[in-house]
């Protein structure tokens, strides 16, 4: 499991693509997810992409996820761009030989959870054979509100859509549905493909009340061996740095 660091909700927005980074190295992490929307990276840019490429391999991190950056995926009226944008994200993740490409299912405006669950299987069923082929898989996130509220609706909707497909399971999302950490990670099993570290306050692990011990248990059991990425709310630059090696404690305890 490499520990690695996300910038959606800390970083993203407040410092450069060449500082975050830099940040995510000198803190200590060994990889980073690689938002794909700007002001991160402009997947069309093809400057933009070498410029990414040679910052990863300047500070020797690597990128096992990519994240969808558009959130279109369960809007009926948007089948079209989904699918054109799925391309571009894809391209991004065979540079960077990435295996999982992330996607969270949000709540579209004026729809239903039935019609935005279907939008979102239909997307999919088009985008799994050109991930197969390239050998990566698409984890999608659940959480209290959108289309997957839980990790239960998660695994129904894989089991009834295909079962190519994997979960990501941010620990803030499985706290605020009071899942026990330990046994929804058994129940989740082979399905779990990318695991967020979160507080259970959005801020940093470790300093909240989500019980990381017996959730990485429970890891450990299925033989999870994805990445462990911290995704939070990021206060101070030094938190970074803390959360890393908080988190590679938890591991190689």
């Amino acid at each position: 499991m490499l520990v690695c660091y996300d910038p959606y909700v800390g970083t993203l927005g407040r410092f450069s693509r060449a500082e975050i980074i830099e940040l995510v190295a000198k803190s200590g992490y060994e990889g980073i997810n690689l938002p794909i929307r700007e002001p991160f990276i402009d997947g069309q840019d093809e400057s933009q992409i070498k410029a990414t490429e040679k910052l990863l391999a300047k500070h020797q991190l690597v990128a096992p996820s990519v994240g969808f950056g558009s959130h279109i995926v369960t809007t009926p009226t948007m089948r079209k761009e989904t699918i054109e944008h799925f391309a571009i994200v894809l391209n991004i993740a065979k540079r960077f030989k990435a295996g999982i490409i992330g996607i969270w299912p949000n709540m579209p405006k004026d729809s239903s959870v039935e019609t935005a669950r279907k939008t979102l299987a239909a997307n999919l069923l088009e985008m799994l054979p050109q991930t197969e082929e390239a050998g990566i898989v698409i984890a999608l996130e659940f959480e209290k509100g959108c289309p997957l509220d839980n990790y239960r609706e998660g695994i129904e909707f894989i089991n009834t859509t295909d079962t190519r497909l994997r979960l990501t399971c941010d620990t803030y999302h499985l706290f605020n549905d009071k899942a026990d950490p330990y046994q929804s990670v058994l129940a989740m099993g082979k399905l779990l493909g990318d695991v967020h570290i979160s507080g259970s306050h959005r801020g940093e692990p470790g300093t909240d009340e989500f019980d990381f011990k017996v959730f990485m248990k429970g890891l450990q059991e299925i033989n999870y061996n994805g990445p462990l990425t911290l995704q939070y709310h990021l206060k101070d630059v030094e938190s970074m740095a803390r959360s890393c090696e908080f988190t590679k404690r938890l591991l190689y305890k």
